[in-house]
């Protein structure tokens, strides 16, 4: 019974982390019975208002040709900075900055507990090394963590207005 009225207590960030892992889970697992569906109604996203363009198959969207990074930072401050870089430089659609994570970690041989704040970085995945180096170069701390996840299957108009907002790589040519 004691520890019943002790759950209310636990804090929302728990619950939180684990409803993350769990969608990251199922980001990176195969694709759904829901992407069998061979139609459905392409929807591009403007700041204004979302619009019905034109029908299209579930195929549109090639499985982890988008991505979702992971960039965690020491305070609000350098996570705005990052954030407003990225989208300024279009290397990303959207960032969440998700704050006061809690981060245990080994670093130089001893425990360390670290209150972060986490940015969820959605963009196209041939994006993520350009990523990776813009935070390497403008991140507080001298090891930034960067990783990613590849998106396999989600809300198709999302998808595309990732793909939409984000410039493909220019090909070198030879």
């Amino acid at each position: 019974m004691q520890y019943r009225g002790n759950a209310r207590f636990l804090p929302s960030r728990c619950l939180f982390a684990r409803n993350l892992l769990i969608v990251a889970a199922a980001a990176v697992t195969s694709r759904s019975a829901f992407a069998s569906t061979t139609t459905c109604k392409r929807i591009l996203y403007s700041p204004t208002r979302m619009t019905d363009q034109q029908t299209c198959d579930s195929s549109s969207y090639r499985a982890g040709s988008s991505s979702v990074a992971f960039v965690t930072t020491p305070d609000r401050e350098s996570a705005k900075k990052l954030a407003h870089g990225i989208i300024d430089r279009k290397i990303a659609a959207c960032v969440n900055i998700i704050p006061k994570i809690e981060s245990i970690y080994m670093w130089e041989g001893k425990v360390t507990e670290d209150d972060e704040y986490l940015m969820m970085i959605k963009t196209r995945t041939e994006r993520i090394d350009e990523l990776s180096k813009f935070v390497r170069e403008n991140h507080p701390h001298s090891v930034a963590e960067v990783i990613s996840i590849p998106i396999e299957n989600g809300n198709l108009p999302y998808l595309n207005w990732i793909a939409q907002t984000v410039p493909e790589l220019e090909k070198k040519k030879d």
